[in-house]
């Protein structure tokens, strides 16, 4: 299972709309969606971890949390709604601690508050996480190289 499937596997645990998109792509998508969402944003960057039997992923994520807001919305609206986003921003920390599919996530989480970055009215915070795989590509030494990273032997 990819990082990208696990965060999948834990939002839709959360009963919240799910996308895996860049900034662009979400702004044509969202405004046929249902709301609230979690979109994890496409990394751009991260680590391979390669130990002496497994290879893991380690991406440098950014997950946003967002929803419907009404146009021209007061300030007071809009702190409800970011605060409804931290609070599923804490949900989704807490599935993602107890799924056991990622390193324990601790310490300090900054996020950003959004408004007016899309052409769909909604308001959010994104957060930015390193999200570690505590399992990752098992490294067999009778398996064939193809066979470890693809799942299927050379000649398949």
């Amino acid at each position: 299972m990819t990082v990208e499937e696990k965060v999948k596997k834990i939002v839709e645990q959360m009963g919240v709309t799910y996308l895996f998109e860049n900034w662009q792509a979400a702004n044509v998508r969202l405004d046929k969606m249902q709301l609230p969402a979690v979109m994890y944003v496409l990394p751009s960057s991260g680590n391979l971890n390669v130990g002496p039997m497994q290879m893991k992923d380690f991406p440098n994520c950014m997950i946003a949390f967002m929803d419907k807001i009404k146009h021209d919305s007061s300030g007071e609206e809009n702190d409800q709604v970011i605060e409804r986003c931290k609070s599923l921003a804490r949900e989704f920390i807490l599935n993602v601690n107890r799924s056991r599919m990622f390193e324990p996530v601790q310490g300090d989480i900054p996020y950003s508050v959004f408004y007016d970055k899309l052409d769909v009215n909604v308001t959010g915070i994104v957060i930015q996480l390193p999200l570690k795989e505590t399992r990752g590509f098992v490294m067999c030494p009778t398996k064939t190289v193809k066979e470890i990273v693809y799942g299927t032997s050379a000649e398949g």
